[in-house]
Order: structure tokens, then C-alpha cells, then sequence
């Protein structure tokens, strides 16, 4: 045991394949935890699903990426034997983490059940992956990737005529994976105050999915209730366009990047009109077609030198090629060696950078059919105060929060929802960005309080504001950081720095704090003063370039990139977290949100540095299999469907009332299919023209056959698997009114029966309470407020 790791000591059993549950287990192994890969003989799909670097090479080196550095056993769990071998393995486990289809017939038959468990290892938590859950009427369902994202509002338009499109490289796997990382770490702080009771956290992929998304049923609720359509199809300007030499994204997130983007290229009299170009009016063509040229002039570095110098967020599009070259990532060194010796490989490195207790550089995963007995340190160490909460495991935890925007504040949000007393600072001069984000009409004077998507990122917390720019604000920011466990921030880097406010500032005064920093793209390198937001990291880290039909441009994915970087960012915190507990020692965590990014998008990275061949976009199709998204019958409705076997093929013949097509010689096979796609295509699309989306996806569940209606914003509050599970709750606030929130994607039992605790707190709502605790007086804080050091209401509205 190492320990300078994070989480030395800490024992976990994956029994896990494909990518969601090894990549919980990876994240954990790259925080110091010694992790066993257990197998069947058959072994984990993963390892033949490439890239090879030749026929003789034994596993894929996605499989090598997803699984470095993990112990290995493979066992026929089938045969006694084996049994014994997985529970003396779990007997001596902290964490067991598997993703058994839900149901109890493995469970029971494996001993892998609640009771069993308690038999084996009573002080076990234990982490379950799964599509939709472990309970609900959908945890059963049919499904595959692609029709997971259509139902929980991933599959959408992403350019303009075309049809709606999923993520590439199987971006969504990744994310269950991280949220399994993140309930892990949270069950083990449950664990911690029920000793003797297995712990239980029951982690939906589903809602996984749903959490990443920019909160689409909020918004569609305060469209609906300002008379409003709920559906329409805007495009961020300017988005994804072509340059001389390749993509670039120029994405203007204010109007006032709008107007300098317009004066940049030349064409200021489209000032007033972005949001008829956004959302396709005719000016788009008219914009479109004087713009082009401009952007035809110029290659891709030179704009994005331009547009930074005037502090317009641009980035390049990069793909497994070009990302490898990209000056930020390289002056970091963040793709690193990896694989054995006759097939080495370029890989993302760990995302997230922990200054006491960095991760090791990556070891080989464990080779097939491992059946060695796995020797493990002495194990975790166990919490022994007893202040330990089931219902609030973050209880007494101080956090001070300087983020913006969303990244950040998701991380801090997470925490207060179970327990952590979080302090946000904004100023009246320069409020939280997010406040303006999604605001739409400025209906009243308080409007700024009300956008959904401030409100839904800020949930949990007590709000301050303090002019950070005056010496009386500095100090006060200070006293506060002096006591605090955890500070946060995610602006650019000199931002704290020149407030005094960075981690070398902060340790003077407070030697155990545990800062996070999160930059967009890092604190060190050439690019780390450049300026950027969501679109940026998902355009530089890659996933956009895997995004899109192959004869179309790379596209956006619109939202996820901020919550995928706070929740890595958690998983590192409550890891130093558990440094700090047992050593006193705390530390800066970088969490550079394109590394995040890059980490979650490795296979096209991976796959050119062992072949030099960049895969085009799939569009909504899959390597070994036929699917697609088809028009249904209505007003832009869609349904996903997914034959991933003969048997869905037969199903597929019957419904669609086609039994000549069984035999078919053009889709007798799954490898048929993939050679006649485009025939595949015509088939399904006739079916799903003639009846409604929601007909059609019924249909074809009953017979087993994974499809999917495409959910959309203003249908996700009216979910039955979401009622059934209790995914959202209702909070009353001052100013909206009650309105319904969507919780976390796991449930922990035994642990915290809510999700929330508190709406979103209004500007400066908690000033007295925070000041009169640092021992100011009532005069005191009357004469900040004058000053407009702090205050209520924004200033110059």
C-alpha cells in the first residue's frame, strides 16, 4: 500500500464489463485504490473491441485504458469454486462494484444479494450499474446506448436539416461510469455511521443522462409559462464552421460576443439579429453566405489566435490526430504511454491532478484468465468519529464556494444536497453568469433570480456577496476561506490569483484546506488565459469531431461538458477528503475541464496513435450492429431503434408486418445488415412514417426489441421510471414559486432520503447570517452595504 495515495487502502472488486463499471473502478485505481477485475472465462467483451495494432494482439487497447493498473482473477462463477473464490474476495472488499443485469436471478444465485452480502461482509458497499435502475417499470427494458439517449434527451438535432444524432465513441457509457465513481466514494461517508449494515448504491445510467443535460425540463416549463414554444431548434452562434484549413468553433455565449464576432469579420450590420439567425430565419443564409468566404481566408490557428486576442471563446475542432499536436494538451503532458511492450499506445492521462497525491503513471491491466490469488493491503481505514450521518454523510464539511457558471457550482451543489454547509460568493457589482444564462424575458425586476439554470445548479446553499475588488472584500473572502474544509473556483486562472485567493495564498493561512481548482483549460500552458465555455471543452477534448453524420460537420453536444467536469471533480475532492481524514494533510486538486473532456472521449485518441487512422462519424449508427433514429408520423417525432441480433430481427419481420424479410439474404445477418444499412434504413423508416413515434417504440419493446421515443424537454417531468424512483422533488422558492428538480442518478441505501435540501438562494439572501458568524456588527454590515461591499440587489439592473 502507497500511502501517499488518495485512497490507499481502499479495496474494490469490479465485476464489471464494456465501459460504465470499469471505468467507476478506473477513476478509483487512478485515486490509489488497489482494484481487482474479476472475469468469467469468456472475459470482458471489451478486450476484442479494439483498436489492435495487428491480428496478434490478445486485448483492445480501450480495454487496456479502461483497466490499467487493476489486480485480475477470472472465475467460472457457475461452479462452486468459483463462488468461493468471488466471496473470499468480497469478504476482505471495501467496495464491489458490478453491473448484473437487475433483477434478483444472478444476484441470488451468486450470493451477490443484499443478505448474502451481510453474511460475507457486513461493513461492504456496494455500487450497482445499470440502464434505468434497479427498481421502476423500466429496469427490465430493452436497450442499448442509442436508444438510452434518445429517451433521456441526448439524441437531438445537431445541424440543421438533418436528422437527430447520438453522441459518439460512447460518450454516455463514461458518464454512469463517473457518477458510479462519485456514489462510491459518497456511500463509503454512509457507511462510515451504519457499521454493520451493507451499503447499497443503485447508480441509473438513465439518469445519469438526464443529470448532464442543461435542466430542458425547467426550461421548458418557464417557456411554457411565458406563452412560449417549448421545442424550438436554435443553433449557438456561430457554432461549428469551416475554415481554410479544417473546423473551428466560434461560440458566442453573449450578446456581446455576438456583436464583436460581427464587427471581427466585418459584418456589423447583422449586429441585431441573432437570434433570428440562431434560429434559422433567413437571415442565416443571408449571414451565412457573406461569412463564409471570410472564414475560407483564414486557417484554423490564426482565427483562433484572433478571436481570443478580443476574448471571443474559439477553439479548434480536434480529432484522435490532432488533439495529440494540440499546444495545450502536449505542454501539459497529459496523453501518456500505455500498453505492452510490442503494442504501446498514446492515452489520456488521469483527469484530475492532486498535488500531494498524484496518480501513478499507468500499469497493465490484467491479463485474461488471471487465477492467482490476489494479495491486498490491510484495507481502509475506517472512519471513527462519531459524528458520522447516514442521512447527511457531508455533515460538518465547510465549503467555500467562488465558482461560476455551472462546473463549479454542480460540484457544490452535490455537496450541499447531503450536508455540506456551502457559502457562495458572488458581487452585486459582477453576479454568478449563470444567473443570466436561460434568464429569457426580463419579465420583472427580479429576474436575474430566476433562471433555470442558475436556480437548478445552485440548490443547497447560503449566498454572500462581496466586492472582491476592495480591500474590505478581499479580507473578508479570507477570513471566510481561513475556515473553511473545501474551496472551490472555476474561473481562468488569474482571476483568484489577483485577489489573493489562489491555493499558495490560502495555505498560509489555512495549512489543511483543500482547494479545487477548475479551469477550463488548465493552470499552467499556453492557452490557460484563453477564454472558453462548454462548447470549447467539448471541441477541443474531442467530442464533437466524433459527433455528426460522416458527410456533415462536427457537432456539438451542447451541455454536458460543465456537469462532467464537477462530478470528476468530486470524485477527486472526497478522495483528498479521505487523505485528509486519515493523514491531516490537505492539497490543491486541477481539474482542467478539456482534460476531463479528453478522458471521457480516449477512444479516437487511442485508436489513431496505434493505427494513424482517424474513423469518420458514425451518425446514429454502431460498428457491430443495425440502428438508427427514424421520422414517425406527427410534427418532428422520432423513434430510435436498435437490432442488435437475429432475434431482434425476427422480432423487428413481425411487427413491422414484413415476415418475407426474415430470410432475406440482405439481412439474414447482423453482418448483412451492416453491409445493406442504407436498405435497413429504408425498411424501418417506411414502418416508422406510418404510426406515431410513441406507438411504434411500445411495439416494439413488447417484443423485446430496444427502442425508444425521443424524449424531449417539456415531457421529461411526466416519466414513469423517474416518478418510480423519485428522481425529482419539489422546493418552494421566494420569487419562482414551487417548482420540481431533478435529483441525483443513484439512490443509497441505507443513507439520505432526499436529494435537496434548499431552492436556490436569492442575491446576498444570507449576508447577515454569514457576516454576524464572523463576529461583524450590525453597523458594520449596514456600512458594507453602503458601500456596495455587499448588498441585496444587482447593482445598475
Amino acid at each position: 500500500m502507497n500511502t501517499g495515495d488518495a485512497l490507499a487502502g481502499l479495496r474494490v472488486v469490479e465485476l464489471g464489463t464494456e465501459i460504465a463499471a470499469p471505468y467507476c473502478t478506473k477513476l478509483l485505481a487512478d485515486l490509489g485504490a488497489e482494484v481487482c477485475k474479476v472475469e468469467m472465462p469468456a472475459g470482458d467483451p471489451l478486450r476484442g473491441w479494439g483498436p489492435f495494432a495487428d491480428e496478434s494482439q490478445d486485448n483492445g487497447a480501450l480495454f487496456e485504458y479502461l483497466n490499467a493498473g487493476k489486480l485480475g482473477l477470472t472465475v467460472d462463477l457457475g461452479t462452486q469454486a468459483g463462488l468461493a473464490k468471488l466471496h473470499e474476495l468480497v469478504a476482505r472488499a471495501d467496495v464491489l462494484v458490478e453491473d448484473l443485469p437487475p433483477g434478483p436471478v444472478d444476484r441470488f444465485d451468486w450470493g451477490l444479494d443484499r443478505a448474502s452480502l451481510e453474511r460475507i461482509n457486513p461493513d461492504l458497499v456496494v455500487v450497482r450499474v445499470s440502464d434505468y435502475g434497479q427498481e421502476g417499470p423500466r429496469r427490465e427494458q430493452p436497450s442499448t446506448s442509442l436508444t438510452l439517449q434518445a429517451a433521456s434527451g441526448w439524441v437531438n438535432t445537431r445541424e440543421f436539416g438533418r436528422a437527430p444524432v447520438q453522441a459518439g465513441a460512447r460518450i454516455p457509457e463514461y458518464i454512469a461510469g463517473g457518477y458510479a465513481a462519485l456514489a462510491a466514494l459518497t456511500a463509503l461517508r454512509v457507511g462510515d455511521a451504519v457499521r454493520g449494515r451493507v451499503v447499497e448504491a443503485d447508480v441509473s445510467a438513465f439518469e445519469s443522462l438526464i443529470c448532464s443535460l442543461p435542466y430542458p425540463m425547467l426550461m421548458a416549463e418557464r417557456l411554457k409559462s411565458m406563452g412560449l414554444p417549448t421545442n424550438s431548434k436554435a443553433a449557438p452562434m456561430l457554432g461549428i464552421v469551416r475554415a481554410a484549413d479544417g473546423w473551428i468553433g466560434i461560440n458566442c455565449l453573449t450578446g456581446q460576443h455576438w456583436l464583436d464576432v460581427c464587427a471581427m469579420m466585418g459584418l456589423p450590420e447583422f449586429g441585431e439579429h441573432q437570434l433570428a439567425i440562431m434560429l434559422g430565419g433567413p437571415e442565416r443564409d443571408e449571414f451565412f453566405a457573406k461569412a463564409q468566404p471570410w472564414l475560407d481566408s483564414m486557417p484554423v490557428a490564426d482565427l483562433v489566435e484572433l478571436s481570443q486576442a478580443m476574448r471571443i471563446p474559439a477553439a479548434s475542432i480536434n480529432d484522435g490526430s490532432s488533439i495529440l499536436d494540440c499546444p495545450q494538451y502536449r505542454d501539459r503532458d497529459f496523453f501518456v504511454e500505455s500498453g505492452p511492450e510490442s503494442a504501446r499506445f498514446r492515452r489520456p492521462g488521469a483527469p484530475f491532478r492532486l498535488s500531494r497525491t498524484p496518480a501513478a503513471a499507468p500499469r497493465p491491466a490484467p491479463t485474461r484468465g488471471a487465477v492467482d490469488a490476489v494479495q491486498w493491503s490491510t484495507g481502509r481505514e475506517r472512519d471513527g468519529s462519531d459524528t458520522a450521518d447516514a442521512a447527511s454523510p457531508f455533515a460538518g464539511l465547510k465549503v467555500f464556494d467562488l465558482s461560476t457558471f455551472w462546473a463549479g457550482a454542480y460540484l457544490t451543489c452535490y455537496l450541499g444536497a447531503f450536508g455540506a454547509d456551502v457559502v457562495k460568493v458572488e458581487s452585486i457589482q459582477r453576479p454568478d453568469g449563470h444567473r443570466y444564462s436561460g434568464s429569457l424575458l426580463r419579465s420583472s425586476d427580479d429576474w436575474y433570480e430566476i433562471g433555470p439554470l442558475w436556480q437548478g445548479t445552485n440548490l443547497n446553499k447560503r449566498d454572500i456577496t462581496l466586492d472582491l475588488s476592495t480591500d474590505a472584500g478581499r479580507e473578508l473572502a479570507l477570513r471566510l476561506a481561513a475556515d473553511a474544509d473545501v474551496v472551490i473556483e472555476n474561473f481562468s486562472p488569474r482571476v483568484v490569483e489577483q485577489f489573493g485567493l489562489d491555493y499558495d495564498s490560502l495555505v498560509k493561512i489555512n495549512p489543511g484546506v483543500v482547494m479545487v481548482r477548475m479551469p477550463g483549460f488548465g493552470l499552467e500552458g499556453p492557452w490557460r488565459d484563453y477564454v472558453g465555455w462548454a462548447l470549447n471543452i467539448e471541441q477541443l477534448a474531442g467530442m464533437s469531431a466524433v459527433t455528426g453524420f460522416a458527410d456533415g460537420p462536427p457537432c456539438n453536444l451542447q451541455g454536458p461538458a460543465d456537469p462532467i467536469a464537477g462530478v470528476h471533480a468530486t470524485v477527486a475532492l472526497l478522495a483528498a477528503l479521505e487523505h485528509r481524514r486519515r493523514t491531516g494533510e490537505g492539497q490543491l486538486i486541477e481539474v482542467a475541464q478539456i482534460e476531463v473532456g479528453a478522458a471521457v472521449t480516449a477512444e479516437p485518441v487511442i485508436e489513431y496513435s496505434m493505427t494513424k487512422r482517424v474513423r469518420e462519424r458514425e451518425g446514429n449508427r454502431h460498428r457491430h450492429y443495425a440502428q438508427g433514429v427514424y421520422r414517425a408520423q406527427g410534427d418532428d417525432d422520432w423513434v430510435a431503434l436498435s437490432v442488435r441480433d437475429d432475434t431482434d430481427w425476427v422480432a423487428v419481420t413481425e411487427i413491422i408486418g414484413r415476415p418475407e424479410l426474415r430470410d432475406d439474404p440482405r439481412f439474414v445477418s447482423a453482418h448483412a445488415r451492416l453491409l445493406h444499412h442504407d436498405e435497413f434504413d429504408e425498411v424501418i423508416g417506411a414502418y416508422a412514417a406510418a404510426r406515431s413515434a410513441e406507438e411504434a417504440a411500445e411495439s416494439l419493446l413488447r417484443h423485446g426489441v430496444p427502442a425508444q421515443r425521443l424524449m424531449t424537454g417539456d415531457r421529461m417531468y411526466d416519466v414513469d421510471q423517474l416518478d418510480a424512483r423519485g428522481f425529482y422533488e419539489d422546493l418552494d422558492h421566494p420569487i419562482a414559486g414551487r417548482q420540481r428538480f431533478p435529483g441525483w442518478p443513484f439512490r443509497i441505501s441505507p443513507g439520505p432520503s432526499r436529494h435537496h435540501r434548499t431552492p436556490s438562494p436569492t442575491l446576498g439572501q444570507h449576508n447577515d447570517g454569514v457576516l454576524r458568524a464572523l463576529g461583524l456588527t450590525r453597523e458594520e454590515i449596514s456600512a458594507l452595504r453602503e458601500q456596495h461591499v455587499v448588498g441585496e440587489r444587482l447593482l445598475n439592473a
